[in-house]
């Protein structure tokens, strides 16, 4: 009867708030790789972003939450299996599991890929419909009753952490008699999930580093080349993505076309852009799926002298994000071809603010 109530309460929660999207987590800097692309004429001016995109699964979204870094972990994770280990294409892990780990050690949100895959080497992985994903934000116990009855006894930072990863941190280090005598039979059945996926799975294809960051920009491209995609964190300006809060934050005019279509251009110095995404702009991971050094997209933007200035960039990486179908990348297509949910991005916009990262090869 528990474990019927408990899934009552979070599919009220995911069906209340399917449309209440949230686009960001805090920014967490980490510097860009090396531009190196001028000596590596060996790269060809584009990769093969269809043949990437179709070894990726399906577009997810991250809802109201901060957790884009768990999508593009678990994105990234589930494509290599797909690559190198003929998985098919629905195969699904669980972002609740990831947000869940990553939190049970903090107090606010965000974190960085790096620190997402070494937890999973350590903890493992479960299967999405093990532990679902859900979408509403908790930033207190009154935002939904599932709050209410998982955190309500929980006080200082064992609440904060509680009411972000949706599950109390205490769990994660518990053995399993000290978790039933709380009562989560339920923790105790994912966790021993989480320990056979890690033998079965992730001990096979990722292996422990101090850090999984690409540090020349030429691995990048090469990597996408050879079909395996890689990671981008990046500072977000509101502005370049025309994102709701272009208008909120009174940036400039918003161009809503471009959102749908997915195209994200630059933050110009001198625009307004620039200089308030720079200061109230969060932080956003992707998943890279390929470049075209020869795509060339436009953008105007308004400068902080007063006026309109049209840029033109050439180059640009394609990704696929982590917020939805219907929102950014809505109309997004590749040779005539739909793929809603992706986008493309100036590679100079990359090259500046983007750190890249990607899983070895065991």
């Amino acid at each position: 009867m528990y474990a019927i109530f408990l899934s009552l309460l979070i599919s009220f929660s995911v069906f209340t708030y399917a449309d209440d999207i949230g686009y960001e987590s805090p920014y967490i800097y980490d510097s860009p790789a090396l531009n190196d692309l001028a000596y590596a004429k060996y790269l060809a001016p584009k990769s093969n972003t269809q043949d990437l995109i179709a070894l990726q699964t399906s577009v997810k979204s991250q809802k109201s939450r901060g957790t884009c870094t768990m999508f593009t972990a678990m994105g990234l994770l589930e494509h290599i299996l797909i690559r190198d280990h003929s998985y098919p294409r629905d195969i699904d892990f669980s972002e609740e599991w990831m947000e869940y780990i990553i939190m049970s050690s903090k107090t606010t949100e965000g974190s960085s890929i790096s620190k997402n895959l070494k937890a999973v080497h350590k903890y493992g992985v479960v299967y999405e419909s093990t532990l679902p994903y859900i979408g509403k934000r908790w930033r207190e116990l009154s935002d939904s009753p599932l709050a209410m009855s998982r955190c309500g006894e929980f006080s200082g930072t064992r609440l904060q952490s509680c009411l972000l990863g949706h599950r109390d941190p205490y769990l994660l280090r518990m053995s399993d008699e000290q978790v039933l005598s709380l009562g989560d039979a339920e923790f105790v059945t994912i966790r021993d999930e989480a320990t056979a996926l890690k033998e079965e799975i992730v001990s096979k294809i990722l292996p422990l580093k101090k850090s999984y960051k690409i540090k020349k920009l030429s691995k990048v491209k090469e990597l996408l080349q050879k079909n395996q995609s890689v990671i981008m964190g990046i500072k977000l300006f509101y502005g370049s993505w025309n994102h709701s809060k272009t208008d909120k934050l009174n940036i400039q005019t918003r161009n809503k076309k471009k959102w749908y279509e997915g195209i994200v251009t630059y933050p110009e110095v001198g625009s307004f852009d620039r200089r308030i995404s720079m200061e109230k702009g969060g932080g956003h991971s992707l998943i890279l799926v390929g470049y075209d050094d020869e795509k060339v997209i436009h953008s105007k933007m308004k400068m902080e002298d007063g006026t309109w200035r049209e840029f033109t960039y050439k180059g640009v990486y394609y990704f696929k994000n982590s917020w939805g179908v219907r929102g950014s990348g809505r109309d997004f297509t590749l040779d005539g071809e739909s793929f809603p949910g992706y986008g493309m991005i100036s590679q100079k916009y990359a090259h500046e603010f983007g750190s890249f990262y990607a899983i070895p090869s065991k």
